[in-house]
């Protein structure tokens, strides 16, 4: 329901594996689609559904939080090499497997379409949320806008930038290579930078209901961006530098208006565990948003 074109997602992964395995020829440090005896990288059962198989990566593991600056570091650092590694792809543009996954301004107007439908009878208890949403309307044409004027370009995205998308060594804690490669497409660097800034300057997880542990920790900040740095090997732009400090706070602010919508109209496509998840989570990232914006300057001195 979510990859509607499974073997343009497998196409994708195929190009990015094959490259990945001329640049890093040590497999530990990439795990290596295995191939079906017809020389697939998939195979597909009698019910349409598909299966794939990884080389397994000895004395590795995965963390689900960052804990420390140490932990962002590495992670960081990893998506950076990511980034260089896929920075010379042949082969043109990858498949857009997710058409428009990080278009904010398309995802803020599907926010008012929810709104307006109101399917599950929700509107009258998120007007706080939904008032605060459109009040910030601006943050959401930030990174697209600066695309259009050419100040960033179009990359090799991974588009799924979580600490649990890297594999650590479990004897060294240092970071080995990223992995799940199902949201790789075209994209803007910034989406991914952005994402591993709002999934890890803050402790708080992104359901917190206590708003005041959502907090930026800037030590955490720091770390990031110099992992990252150090990983890309100079990739980043003049204009991707100068858009660091915000977009952290864009990606914040998007996933917030997918909350939000998806509340409103019932839950239908991400996981809730309770009433109301979704607007919680909502609450939650637009209250990390607004202290990414609010520390703003601060962060940009790390950038």
């Amino acid at each position: 329901s979510v990859f509607t074109d499974a073997e343009g997602v497998m196409a994708n992964i195929e190009r990015v594996d094959a490259h990945l395995a001329a640049r890093v020829p040590e497999g530990r440090r990439m795990p290596r689609l295995l191939r079906t005896r017809a020389g697939r990288s998939f195979w597909t059962d009698a019910d349409g559904g598909l299966w794939r198989g990884y080389t397994y990566v000895p004395g590795s593991e995965t963390k689900d939080v960052v804990a420390r600056p140490w932990d962002a570091y590495q992670a960081a650092r990893a998506f950076g090499t990511f980034q260089y590694l896929v920075s010379d792809l042949p082969g043109g543009p990858l498949a857009e497997t997710l058409p428009g996954f990080h278009d904010t301004p398309r995802r803020l107007a599907a926010l008012e379409a929810a709104a307006k439908a109101d399917a599950a009878g929700r509107l009258a208890g998120s007007r706080a949320e939904l008032a605060w949403a459109l009040e910030h309307r601006v943050w959401a044409g930030l990174l697209e806008a600066a695309a259009a004027r050419g100040d960033v370009s179009a990359h090799v995205a991974h588009n799924d930038t979580k600490i649990n998308n890297v594999l650590f060594d479990s004897r060294t804690n240092e970071a080995l290579c990223v992995i799940d490669f199902d949201t790789v497409m075209p994209g803007l660097m910034l989406y991914d930078f952005g994402d591993f800034t709002r999934t890890s300057v803050s402790p708080a997880p992104e359901d917190e209901t206590d708003l005041e542990k959502v907090v930026v920790r800037l030590d955490v900040f720091e770390a990031l961006v110099q992992g990252w740095r150090e990983g890309s090997g100079g990739t980043v732009s003049e204009g991707e530098r100068a858009l660091l400090p915000d977009c952290g706070r864009v990606i914040s602010y998007e996933l917030g208006l997918r909350f939000l919508a998806d509340h409103l109209a019932g839950d239908r496509y991400f996981k809730v565990h309770r009433p109301g998840h979704n607007l919680e989570r909502a609450r939650c990232q637009f209250r990390l948003a607004e202290e990414l914006g609010r520390r703003r300057g601060e962060l940009a001195r790390y950038c």
